[in-house]
């Protein structure tokens, strides 16, 4: 079973005129802690409730480690940081701690998992 996709029309951004047509990725679904910890134990020696525990703890020591801010690595997956910003001022004493804001969590796929997206066949919707 492939990935699949639809295909959409698009304005063109120069002309504003022209439609162009793209594929758009249709998701299969979700998978949360659950199914991952059950899935996780029937390839392992653990028990469901061992690897949910994990994977809680794993998501509390890397929100922990992001607000003192580090970057979190985990081998083989990616990298988590923080992005944060502030307004623009004349002065730099008034880019003051209350002034600076986080915008979101980012995440950057280690290189092999990136190398796997090759791997990937699609599957155009009916």
């Amino acid at each position: 079973m492939g990935f699949k996709y639809r295909v959409k029309t698009k304005k063109s951004s120069l002309s504003g005129k022209d439609y162009k047509y793209y594929a758009v990725p249709l998701r299969s679904g979700m998978i949360d802690i659950v199914k991952l910890a059950k899935l996780l134990s029937q390839r392992s020696t653990l028990s469901q409730a061992d690897v949910r525990a994990t994977i809680i703890g794993l998501v509390e020591l890397i929100e922990e480690y992001l607000q003192q801010g580090y970057s979190v690595q985990l081998d083989d997956l990616g990298i988590f940081t923080v992005s944060a910003s502030s307004d623009g001022f004349d002065n730099a004493e008034d880019c003051t701690p209350s002034k600076v804001h986080a915008k979101k969590i980012c995440f950057r796929a280690d290189i092999n998992l990136k190398k796997n997206l090759k791997f990937i066949r699609f599957e155009k919707e009916k």
